[in-house]
């Protein structure tokens, strides 16, 4: 019997077995199968990941993996001029543009070299709740554990199975293109940028390759334009910034587009009896806050403490981590919508009419609480 199952291998759950096995509990990883074939593309870590990464012992192989460094960003919101947010202001530094294979490979290491056991499932498997102790039935073998971390991603995979309801922000989606350049410009800044129905954000991902990203809402495009590259290069072409930083006469699409879930959603609840969510699965946050990386790692190794505390017969302990989840979410959905508030120019379209409602039901509720 394992102390812990954790459903998910990327950094929530790799972060919350690290964790689990410092404090010297058993631990398996149950994870879908690995897809080679698909490209990840890379995210912007923050710097105050890096107290995460100390924490999990990774601190120095994180350095040495030679993650590109982001220095700040520049972005068109607001108004039509350009702004720069120089990091080397901050107090905590720069931040990495991180090649998201190199860093779950590295944190995949560390958890092996720790004990953690790793089993790969398909679909076809059943986990329920029996005699206070959990019971894994996959294709090929069982496992029993006293405790189940969900960080399975924005699926939220047990939470679903358990009825915990799932809550929608909104419904923003990403169009994702990767380009790459015989002679790319050379830029150490993430750039973003307003349009009337969403937002651009550029990037450069290593070897001459950038990401142009375009958020916006699923139905504010038509059906056909959405495996079209050449509709969304045209509407790239359209932007005031974004054209120039990829310049179509230097930049080639080299992979089909790809489109994911970027909404901000949260659970109600974040965690249960015998069972506690983390990264994802908990809240997914708009990548507009790039803090996506980093709660994973801060709510995986939370979620794992949370599971010790219960070990050790501190019955408080999961809801201690609901709420200190909760209001991190709570503090994260403020500084979210108060960013989308600075933008007004287009206050009439869809796109930012739904998120400044937003605002306003928000201001509502808090007058309510009051």
């Amino acid at each position: 019997m394992m102390d812990v199952l954790v459903i998910g291998n990327g950094p929530a759950g790799l972060a919350s077995a690290i964790t689990l096995r410092r404090q010297g509990a058993s631990v398996m990883v149950v994870h879908r199968p690995s897809d080679t074939s698909s490209f990840r593309v890379g995210e912007s870590l923050a710097a105050s990941a890096r107290h995460s990464l100390k924490e999990l012992g990774l601190w120095g192989e994180f350095l040495n993996d030679s993650h590109e460094p982001c220095y700040g960003n520049a972005s068109c919101w607001g108004n039509d001029r350009l702004y720069f947010n120089d990091f080397i202001q901050s107090a905590s530094g720069q931040g990495w543009y991180v090649d998201r294979a190199v860093f779950e490979s590295m944190l995949i290491r560390k958890a092996v070299s720790m004990g953690v056991h790793f089993t790969e499932t398909g679909r076809s498997f059943r986990i329920y709740r029996k005699n206070d102790v959990w019971e894994y039935n996959g294709a090929d073998f069982n496992i029993s554990s006293a405790m189940v971390i969900d960080a399975s991603g924005r699926n939220s995979w047990l939470s679903r199975q358990l009825g915990i309801r799932r809550i929608r922000r909104d419904e923003q989606v990403a169009v994702i293109s990767i380009l790459a350049a015989a002679d790319p410009l050379n830029h150490q800044q993430s750039l973003i940028e307003a349009v009337s129905d969403g937002w651009w954000y550029v990037s450069d991902i290593g070897e001459g390759k950038i990401a142009r990203i375009f958020f916006t809402d699923p139905d504010l495009h038509d059906r056909k334009s959405w495996l079209d590259p050449l509709y969304w290069r045209n509407r790239s072409l359209q932007t005031k910034f974004i054209r120039y930083r990829v310049p179509a006469s230097r930049y080639t699409e080299i992979m089909p587009l790809q489109y994911t879930s970027a909404g901000s959603h949260h659970l109600e609840q974040y965690a249960g009896e015998g069972w506690l969510a983390a990264g994802d699965a908990a809240c997914s946050l708009d990548p507009l806050s790039s803090h996506g990386i980093a709660f994973a790692l801060r709510s995986g190794m939370d979620a794992a403490l949370a599971a010790t505390d219960q070990f050790r017969g501190i019955p408080s302990a999961g809801n201690d981590y609901h709420e200190k989840i909760h209001l991190a979410f709570r503090l994260y959905n403020e500084q979210r919508t108060e960013f989308y508030q600075r933008e007004n120019r287009w206050k009439d379209d869809p796109f930012w009419i739904r998120r400044h409602k937003e605002q306003l039901m928000e201001n509502e509720e808090r007058l309510i609480i009051k």
